[in-house]
């Protein structure tokens, strides 16, 4: 059941943002009806997956049943959180279709009068200054002085740098095992 309502509550999510993005797309439908068509596109994608998350949704309502029909004991009022849960699915089911038929026409309808000339396409990079960057070329002359010919002689440099002081010879260090931990204690016990 906690699948099932996950897939429901995830189709719900998906289904408001293709609706939000189709509004969006009508906002700007006169100014820039090629961004609209991307943008109702992109919400016909996210209802593709609120379908395909209500068809998970059913499969697994349909393991619930099963699983409750082997062992009928067990199911202590679930059959109300079967019948919710299917009502959930069935209203789900039925708003997911109504916006996806909604959205196709009005995508039909940008389309068309893409076509007809009703709407004039934008140009492609809408005014605005395109900034591209460049990479930063490697001077060959300096990158080849700077690179040692012998692998040994690239990395000395760094493991020079990375190697600790050695320990002098009369310092007595502790062995692991017993840092930060008190002497063991020896039986005084009198005999």
């Amino acid at each position: 059941m906690r699948r099932v309502q996950k897939a429901l509550d995830a189709s719900v999510r998906l289904l408001n943002a293709g609706l939000a993005t189709a509004a969006k797309s009508g906002r700007v439908l006169t100014r820039r009806p090629l961004d609209s068509s991307r943008k109702l596109e992109h919400a016909e994608g996210r209802l593709a997956l609120a379908s395909a998350r209500l068809a998970y949704a059913a499969r697994e309502l349909a393991a619930t049943v099963a699983c409750l029909e082997r062992e009928p004991e067990t199911a202590a009022g679930a059959t109300e959180l079967l019948t919710e849960a299917s009502q959930r699915w069935m209203a789900m089911h039925q708003s997911v279709d109504a916006a996806a038929g909604a959205i196709y026409t009005f995508h039909e309808n940008v389309l068309s009068g893409l076509r007809s000339g009703a709407l004039v396409p934008e140009r492609e990079n809408n005014g605005r200054p395109r900034i591209i960057l460049a990479p930063r070329p490697i001077f060959v002359r300096a990158f080849l002085t700077a690179r040692q010919p012998r692998v040994v002689d690239r990395i000395s440099a760094v493991l020079k740098r990375r190697r600790r002081a050695p320990r002098p010879a009369a310092v007595r260090v502790p062995r692991r095992a017993s840092q930060g931990r008190a002497p063991p204690l020896s039986s005084v016990a009198p005999i």
